[in-house]
């Protein structure tokens, strides 16, 4: 038997800085683009105010992004639990229709029923680990979506109370930041102000399956 699809949780955090270095790349080209119509020269370059923020880091300290790592981790160990449980029970029935096959203690009308039987419950094992695999799925983008509008909401007002005209994403696994000054360096700052405004909420009563 197939055994239960589970998210990869321990890809969040290269997932998180993929698409934060996106938007932000994305948001880095639409200011240019505004702010400079036309070319100007270095010298006029260094009027800009930038800063940069260590993905990594920041995904890792940031307690939103813990806990959502723990949250899933927990519901993919139930998950898995559940399917293995009625895993065990499946084979265990399998085996003892085997041993009275073997046996002949079925006459054909016995073997054809509980044959079907089984071939049923195969069927419902394998869609109840379909559901449980898609569920997680789901409510993974979701909750993944919701804590990357957070910061770059964030970053968005944090840029405009300092008065950076950049904000870059800097990370050890896909980075577009081929050197940066240390001085530059403003994620300890960010990842302050993310958990101070953090308030993690109570958890949810998990509804049977």
């Amino acid at each position: 038997m197939r055994k239960i699809t589970t998210l990869a949780l321990g890809g969040l955090l290269m997932v998180a800085a993929a698409a934060t270095i996106s938007s932000c790349n994305k948001a880095n080209n639409d200011n240019a683009a505004e702010a400079a119509p036309v070319k100007t020269s270095a010298k006029g370059a260094q009027s800009y105010k930038i800063a940069y923020v260590q993905i990594d880091t920041l995904t890792s300290q940031y307690q939103k992004c813990k806990d959502l790592e723990e949250e899933f981790t927990k519901k993919r160990a139930n998950a898995e639990a559940t399917i293995n449980a009625k895993g065990k029970n499946f084979t265990a029935q399998m085996q003892e229709f085997n041993r009275k096959y073997q046996s002949n203690q079925f006459t054909q009308q016995q073997f054809e029923a509980e044959q079907a039987r089984l071939a049923k419950l195969q069927q419902d094992l394998e869609a109840l680990q379909n559901r449980l695999s898609n569920s997680l799925q789901e409510e993974y983008q979701t909750e993944f979506q919701a804590l990357t509008d957070t910061i770059q909401n964030f970053t968005k007002s944090y840029a405009k109370e300092k008065g950076y005209d950049f904000i870059l994403c800097k990370s050890s696994g896909i980075d577009n930041v081929l050197y940066a000054n240390e001085a530059y360096d403003v994620t300890d700052e960010v990842v302050k102000a993310l958990n101070k405004r953090y308030t993690k909420t109570a958890p949810k009563k998990e509804e049977k399956k």
